[in-house]
Order: structure tokens, then sequence, then C-alpha cells
């Protein structure tokens, strides 16, 4: 079984403004995909990685979508883990 992952997109109004975000965090990280932090680690990441997408959600509607290719673990400025999906 496939599990996908649905995320709220905040701060976003369309599908171009979250495209043309990424593409600017992507140029600052000097990255060629796009990486979004979150607290929260999936428990069952190997049933996700290579697999799964992540769904965004604009306005109460699925209107994106993106694979995810990994999990990466990032430290914030105040220390703590988080998981860059």
């Amino acid at each position: 079984m496939i599990l996908n992952i649905r995320k709220l997109c905040v701060g976003a109004k369309s599908v171009d403004d979250l495209a043309e975000w990424q593409a600017g965090r992507r140029a600052e990280m000097d990255r060629d995909h796009s990486l979004h932090v979150t607290r929260m680690w999936p428990r069952r990441e190997a049933e996700i990685v290579g697999k799964a997408s992540m769904y965004w959600v604009f306005k109460g509607f699925i209107q994106a979508r993106q694979r995810i290719i990994g999990f990466e673990e990032i430290i914030g400025n105040d220390g703590i883990r988080r998981c860059g999906i």
C-alpha cells in the first residue's frame, strides 16, 4: 500500500505561488529539488520514500502533487531536529 502525505499550503494562494516560492528556496539553498521542512518525521518512512507523493491543499482542495524522493534530517537554529521532505 502506498502512503501519501497531504499538506495544507499556508501562505501561497495558488499553485503558481507555491512553485515560485519553491524555486526561490531552491536557488537560495543551491538545490535541484524542493525541500519542505516539517516538525514531524513519518513513522512509516519506508512505505513513502520513492513511492508516494505529497498532495498540496489550497483552500480546501487538493491542487498540486509532488513526488517524495526522500527525507533529510534538518537541525534548526534552535537545535531542534526536523524532517526535510
